[in-house]
């Protein structure tokens, strides 16, 4: 039986699974939700899981709100699950046990309010769940828990948290034991050779067509899907997001034109010449007029000897 009570700051319905674990745990003390976020919210009261009074909506921007809850609450540890605020030391040193992060991605190499995001748009073969102690410096505490896992190649955003938050279940009663520990030792970070990764940006989720090759346009999709509905790209002037791609190959030689629709027909679906000759097939996409797949891209615009480009200009 764990002694310490937790007031957990989520802002993702993928972490709510660990959130009813905690429970489950018999450490939860409540859960704070940013107000504009009401799938969250919803999803947390459908559940039958926790107490109205055990929910609290601050608006993020008055610290005084989050003050009046802690304060409230009298947590023994704040734990953080994909939450967007940097807690400054008036909140940090409320807790005796202080605040911890459950960043998912590897430390320090992937500082960021995304991980999940860079990790795959950066091609790593390596993502991580990593708990460190929070300090007023954004994600550079020293660290609590680490534990590795690979990326797969059809990996995308959605299943990369999932299997974030899955493997956190998993460890749970291992990370909770750790904060208890009076005597635990906690690891510094080195930040000699990182940076931090922001949000992503429009650069960030576009397609290149000149510059990126193949491995490079999927980790970009993949990245993409489904938090931004696919990686953006334009034909003829009409925005689309490619949700999904397959590398191709093709017994013919490509011309060195990057973005070329070089095939297109109702049963194989598209193929794209992607930089250093390469093919790769497109197999979903989205646009505002709704989802389409496969062999429907052709009837959708995407033919023969058609051009995708990075952006209206191009």
């Amino acid at each position: 039986m764990f002694s310490m009570k937790a007031l957990v700051f989520c802002n993702n319905k993928e972490a709510a699974q660990i959130v009813f674990e905690l429970i489950r745990k018999r450490v939860f003390a409540g859960i704070v939700v940013p107000a504009t976020n009401t799938e969250l919210i919803n999803v947390i009261k459908s559940s039958g899981y926790i107490a109205d009074n055990q929910m609290y909506t601050p608006d993020l921007e008055k610290e005084e709100e989050l003050i009046d809850i802690l304060n409230n609450v009298k947590p023994d540890v704040c734990l953080t699950l994909t939450f967007p605020l940097k807690f400054s030391s008036n909140l940090l040193k409320i807790p005796k046990l202080g605040f911890y992060n459950f960043h998912f991605g590897r430390l320090p190499e992937f500082r960021s309010a995304d991980p999940i995001f860079w990790q795959i748009r950066k091609g790593v073969k390596m993502a991580g769940l990593y708990v460190h102690k929070m300090v007023e410096k954004i994600d550079a505490g020293p660290i609590l828990f680490k534990e590795d896992f690979p990326i797969n190649y059809i990996d995308t955003y959605g299943s990369l948290l999932h299997k974030s938050a899955a493997l956190t279940c998993i460890k749970i009663d291992e990370i909770i034991q750790l904060i208890e520990d009076e005597d635990v030792k906690l690891t510094p970070q080195s930040f000699e050779t990182t940076t931090y990764y922001p949000k992503p940006g429009i650069a960030d989720v576009s397609i290149d067509w000149q510059n990126m090759d193949m491995e490079e346009i999927t980790a970009t999709v993949n990245a993409c899907n489904p938090w931004n509905k696919g990686a953006l790209t334009y034909l003829e002037g009409q925005e689309i997001k490619i949700l999904q791609v397959t590398p191709a190959n093709i017994d013919a030689e490509l011309p060195d034109q990057p973005g070329l629709v070089f095939h297109s027909d109702d049963k194989q679906g598209a193929f794209v010449v992607c930089k250093g000759k390469q093919l790769i097939r497109i197999d979903a996409i989205y646009t505002e007029l709704g989802y389409v797949f496969g062999g429907r891209l052709a009837n959708f615009g995407i033919n023969n000897g058609k051009i995708l480009t990075i952006n209206i200009k191009n």
